[in-house]
């Protein structure tokens, strides 16, 4: 009975091995190299993420056009490395600023706005990934 068991132990602890020992190769086509450089390039240029932005203007009516430009003027001052994002759907004007990848981060700017814009909220959007380091 104890050579058995010994057999046995001895059987589990060389078919364990093997797998620890086991190295795979994996063949992978060139143009998988291609689609990879091609995808990085097309992402680097123009690549939208879900993200938030902070709505600081909106409004509609004859004189809203110049009220926005006014408000983006206004704000690129006070916030010049921070984008804002002027845009027109019949017939509001808004301007969204920022492109935050986490709610938090929005939240975080809004409570710096809110004296200048008290009616600013975060919004969910479309935004710009950041910058990666080189």
């Amino acid at each position: 009975m104890r050579i058995a068991s010994y057999f046995i132990l001895l059987i589990v602890f060389i078919s364990s091995s093997n797998g620890i020992a086991q190295v795979n190769f994996i063949n992978q086509n060139q143009g998988v190299d291609s689609l990879l450089v091609l995808h990085k390039k097309i992402n680097s240029v123009d690549s939208l993420v879900a993200g938030y932005r902070i709505q600081i203007f909106f409004e509609s009516g004859n004189f809203s056009k110049k009220s926005a430009l006014e408000t983006a003027d206004e704000f690129h001052e006070l916030y010049p490395e921070m984008r804002y994002y002027l845009s027109f759907n019949e017939p509001y004007y808004r301007i969204r600023v920022g492109d935050f990848r986490t709610l938090i981060e929005a939240k975080g700017f809004l409570v710096k706005l809110l004296n200048k814009y008290p009616s600013a909220f975060e919004v969910k959007d479309l935004v710009y990934f950041p910058p990666l380091p080189n």
